[in-house]
C-alpha cells in the first residue's frame, strides 16, 4: 500500500474513470473524498464500495459550472481543516459540435468545466496540500489530435495542459508538483454520448502496438504511482497513456 493513510480529493468519481481513481487510491491505502454533479444515490454506493476496501470516504456534491459553488467547497475543506496530499482534476464536461456549430454557450460552458474549474480548485486549496503533495489533472488526446465534433473539449484539453505547465512553476517551490495525463480514448459511459459512434467503435477496435485494449484502470494504476515517491521529481508534464497508439500513422 504505497499510498498508506495519505488522501486525495477526485472530482468526478461516481463512474467511469472516476471511480477507477477512487478504487485504485483506496486498494492502495489511500483515504478518498470524491465529489459529484447529480446522482447522490451513486455516491452512496461507491462509498461503500471505497470503505470495504479498508479505508475512509466523503463525497460532497460540486458544480463545476459555478464559480461560487467551486469557492464553497473550497471553503468547506478548508473549515473542516482537512488536509490532504493529492488532488485529481478528473470531472469533465463539453458539446459534441465542430468548430462552425459549437455556439458561445456551449464554449464557455466546456471552458468552465475543463479549465477554469480545475484552476480554480488547485489555486484555492493548494495551501491546504501537505508536503510532496500532487495535482493530476485529467487531459485527452484531443488537445493535439482532431477528433469529429471534439471542438471545444479539445481545445478545453489544451488549455489544461498549458495550465498545468504554469501552475507546475509556480508551486514547485510549495513541494507541489503539477502534470496531466492524457488517455486515449476509453470505453466509458461518457462515450456513449459522443455523435459519431461508429469512429468511435473503429477507434476502441484498433490495435495498438502493446495489443492490448487500454482499460481505466491502466489510467488509476499510473496515477497512483505518479502520486507516489516514484513522481516528486515529474513537474510540468503531460503523460500520454495509449499503449503505443499514438506512434502510429493512421
Amino acid at each position: 500500500m504505497i499510498l498508506k493513510d495519505k488522501t486525495v480529493i477526485i472530482t468526478g468519481g461516481t463512474r467511469g474513470l472516476g471511480k477507477e481513481l477512487c478504487l485504485e487510491f483506496a486498494k492502495n491505502g489511500c483515504n478518498v473524498i470524491f465529489t459529484y454533479s447529480r446522482s447522490q444515490t451513486e455516491s452512496k454506493k461507491v462509498k461503500i464500495e471505497i470503505e470495504k476496501l479498508g479505508v475512509t470516504a466523503k463525497f460532497f456534491k460540486l458544480n463545476l459550472l459555478s464559480p461560487d459553488n467551486i469557492n464553497q467547497f473550497c471553503e468547506i475543506i478548508k473549515k473542516e481543516n482537512i488536509n490532504f496530499d493529492f488532488l485529481i482534476n478528473n470531472a469533465a464536461s463539453g458539446v459534441m459540435k465542430n468548430s462552425i456549430e459549437t455556439t458561445e454557450k456551449h464554449w464557455d460552458w466546456t471552458m468552465q468545466v475543463n479549465v477554469k474549474g480545475p484552476w480554480l480548485l488547485s489555486k484555492n486549496l493548494s495551501k491546504n496540500i501537505n508536503k510532496k503533495g500532487k495535482i493530476i489533472n485529467i487531459s485527452s488526446p484531443g488537445s493535439t489530435k482532431v477528433l469529429n465534433n471534439y471542438f471545444s473539449i479539445g481545445v478545453s484539453k489544451a488549455a489544461l495542459e498549458s495550465l498545468t505547465r504554469y501552475m507546475a512553476y509556480d508551486l514547485a517551490k510549495d513541494d507541489i508538483s503539477v502534470n496531466s495525463i492524457s488517455a486515449s480514448l476509453l470505453e466509458t459511459d461518457a462515450i456513449k454520448h459522443f455523435p459519431n459512434q461508429e469512429e468511435i467503435k473503429s477507434i476502441l477496435s484498433r490495435k495498438n502496438p502493446k495489443q492490448k485494449k487500454l482499460i481505466p484502470n491502466d489510467v488509476a494504476k499510473f496515477a497512483v504511482s505518479l502520486c507516489s515517491e516514484a513522481g516528486d521529481m515529474v513537474i510540468g508534464q503531460n503523460i500520454l497513456i495509449d499503449g503505443g497508439d499514438t506512434l502510429l500513422l493512421r
